[in-house]
């Protein structure tokens, strides 16, 4: 098994190599998490917040909750596969 814990490389292979992204993290991120776990800036995520349609991003990612920005876990994780697959 192999263990990669750094910031832009926040995930873990099990014995498959079968990455194992996104299995741990709460349904909802504030913008700063996402850009942790994602290794890119905030302003990164805030960008594909108002740039939803250049960028091919999924507008049901992004929740208000209280004026506070949140992002739907399970949607960046669909919208990641799709850039990479």
């Amino acid at each position: 098994m192999k263990l990669h814990n750094n910031k832009k490389d926040l995930w873990v292979e099990d014995q498959k190599d079968q990455p194992l992204f996104f299995d741990n993290l709460p349904e909802l991120m504030r913008p700063e998490k996402a850009a942790f776990v994602l290794g890119v800036s905030k302003q990164t995520i805030y960008d594909w917040r108002y740039r939803q349609k250049q960028k091919s991003i999924p507008p049901e990612m992004f929740i208000k909750i209280n004026r506070m920005l949140y992002l739907r876990t399970n949607v960046l994780k669909q919208w990641i596969a799709l850039q990479n697959g």
